[in-house]
């Protein structure tokens, strides 16, 4: 590896030490002969390859982020303990708080709501309802009441420490901070707003009410986005078969090869359990049963938005995804009794699917330890949480990640399509609004263990985003990193890249959003030896001619065509004259 291919993901880690005396404590002090202070309460790790001290009980206060841990997007992780002052007082370190790469804290929640834009206003406001119960169940729904507590980074709302309730607080209290937020509402909602926070502040809506509204005022909300997805699956090097599948499949990438209604909206990855063969068959199954019954219920929503003035409902959606991931486990099931299997020999899979209904959100479906990232332009979060022991423990309070990774089965899953009747079956339905451009990435764990995606992430994955490098040769980048840093298990990867920009009028285009000249680019970053010729499964049609392209392009054809002509006349006037006493070298024709 290496050494600008290194990401600085291990090499500093910073943490929110909670209730941390700061005038007692200054930036440079050391705690526990072990964390430094940065500024306030952030402190950085210096000694991270040794083992956190971790409490022998757990506390209420402890166990709620341990329970909270499901939200991975907007809840810091327990670290540790460290002791400090003269009574060794302990204090809880949080891991995965909103502190930046630079060890600063994002912009509190007012604050970037105040900047936001229109359909972010809301998206913000929405996300902050669907914290309302979890926190609520832990008795620390004032947490949401204090703009402090709540930071942004990238697209969500992140909670920096959570605040315990010293008395009974209701949803028009929420109301009644966000009053005082319309004046810098942005003109097009502001007058939604108001009539949904003065309503919300006097009670007049529960909290599935409130959610509805802004769902409806986000739908209202139109603007352009552009969706290409590409996928792909290899063996690695040291499997003899491969138990991965994936939609789109690698064979039919190009977007006329797919239905038309799935194109451009859904990304799949199983990754198949059972031995040989069985995993295949699996893993297949899943993905062709989940296709079939997401055309009908897709083509049910276009039909019910032409004939009917009726908004989407998101809630009704979900049941219904609910129902396409039970469906697919049923037929798996159903196999494994035909031919009588029991217990390790049944077959299964994991999944991870990523399904765009309309254009301003988008739904995770995860079943099993495959992962869906989402990339921004400030950096990375894992969406999914993976079914396994260790992260059950984390969840159910028992301990903290730390002492559950450790587990000898701790990476055993504990659930997956196909291996148990669907009434024992929980599959995590995720919601997640779409208002700046993104890629999200679904792989199995042939790319995901022993934390290669964090790995790799500012040098091999966001610049896909940032740079709009191709996905079809970025999918084989990434499996190609899969295969050198891990290479123990087959290796699946789908990239579906979302751009606010108007879509791409070729509807052949497997990558639409591709321009020749990035080529330039994929090299600059992953180096000229990967193969950056037209590859099987893209149309050569795929490109968007700009005005800086053409200009481009129509230069270089010229110069061809006098070098062209040069080298003709040459030719000609030497059969003319076969004596030439002074001949000129022959024109250097290889591209500039």
């Amino acid at each position: 590896m290496v050494k600008d291919d290194q990401s600085t993901f291990i090499n500093q880690r910073y943490l929110w030490a909670v209730g941390l005396a700061v005038e007692n404590f200054p930036p440079g002090s050391l705690l526990g002969d072990r964390y430094r202070v940065v500024e306030s309460q952030i402190i950085s790790d210096t000694q991270i390859f040794r083992f956190p001290d971790i409490p022998e009980e757990l506390s209420p206060y402890v166990s709620a982020y341990l329970k909270l841990s499901s939200l991975p997007l907007h809840f810091p992780r327990p670290y540790g303990l460290v002791k400090v002052g003269e009574d060794a007082r302990e204090l809880l370190l949080l891991d995965r708080a909103p502190i930046s790469v630079e060890g600063k804290l994002y912009s509190n929640i007012k604050d970037s709501w105040v900047e936001a834009s229109a359909i972010r206003q809301v998206n913000l406001m929405w996300q902050m309802l669907q914290l309302w119960q979890p926190l609520l169940d832990v008795g620390m729904v004032s947490t949401l009441l204090e703009s402090e507590s709540l930071r942004v980074f990238g697209p969500w709302v992140r909670v920096l420490e959570l605040i315990v309730d010293e008395e009974e607080f209701k949803l028009a209290d929420l109301g009644s901070i966000w009053i005082d937020w319309l004046e810098h509402a942005k003109p097009e909602i502001s007058d939604a707003l108001a009539d949904f926070c003065f309503g919300l502040s006097r009670g007049e809506l529960n909290l599935v009410d409130a959610i509805a509204v802004l769902d409806n005022l986000a739908q209202n909300q139109k603007f352009p986005i552009n969706i290409r997805i590409a996928s792909g699956t290899d063996k690695g090097p040291r499997r003899d078969h491969n138990e991965d599948n994936c939609y789109p499949a690698p064979e039919h990438q190009k977007r006329a090869e797919q239905s038309k209604i799935l194109c451009d909206r859904l990304a799949i990855i199983c990754d198949g359990l059972g031995g040989h063969e069985g995993g295949e068959i699996a893993s297949s199954m899943a993905i062709k049963t989940i296709e079939t019954e997401l055309e009908v219920l897709l083509e049910e929503l276009e039909i019910n938005h032409e004939s009917s003035s009726e908004p989407f409902n998101p809630q009704e959606f979900m049941q219904k995804l609910d129902r396409v991931t039970r469906t697919a486990n049923d037929q798996i099931v159903a196999l494994n009794d035909q031919y009588h299997k029991q217990a390790q020999q049944r077959m299964g899979t994991t999944l991870v699917m990523a399904v765009i209904p309309h254009p301003h959100e988008v739904y995770i479906v995860s079943v099993g330890d495959s992962r869906l990232y989402w990339v921004h332009a400030e950096g990375c979060d894992q969406v999914t949480v993976d079914d396994d022991v260790a992260t059950r423990d984390v969840i159910l309070g028992y301990s903290f990640h730390s002492q559950s990774t450790q587990r000898v089965d701790g990476g055993s899953l504990i659930q997956a399509l196909g291996t148990r009747a669907s009434e024992a079956l929980f599959p995590r339905i995720q919601r997640l609004p779409l208002d700046e451009d993104c890629l999200l990435l679904l792989c199995s764990d042939g790319l995901s263990d022993y934390d290669r995606v964090e790995e790799i992430m500012d040098f091999h994955i966001r610049p896909i985003l940032i740079n709009n490098l191709p996905l079809d040769r970025s999918v084989t980048n990434l499996i190609a990193q899969a295969n050198e840093r891990n290479g123990h298990d087959n290796v699946t990867v789908a990239l579906m890249r979302c751009q606010l920009s108007s879509a791409s009028n070729d509807d052949n285009s497997t990558d639409g959003d591709t321009l020749p000249d990035e080529t330039e680019k994929f090299q600059s970053f992953f180096g000229e030896d990967l193969p950056l010729e037209v590859s099987e499964t893209q149309d050569l049609e795929d490109v968007k001619p700009t005005t800086n392209f053409n200009l481009k392009y129509l230069v270089i054809i010229i110069a061809i065509l006098i070098v062209g002509a040069a080298i003709a006349i040459a030719q000609i006037t030497s059969v003319k004259k076969p004596i030439q006493p002074n001949p000129q070298p022959t024109p250097d024709l290889q591209s500039p």
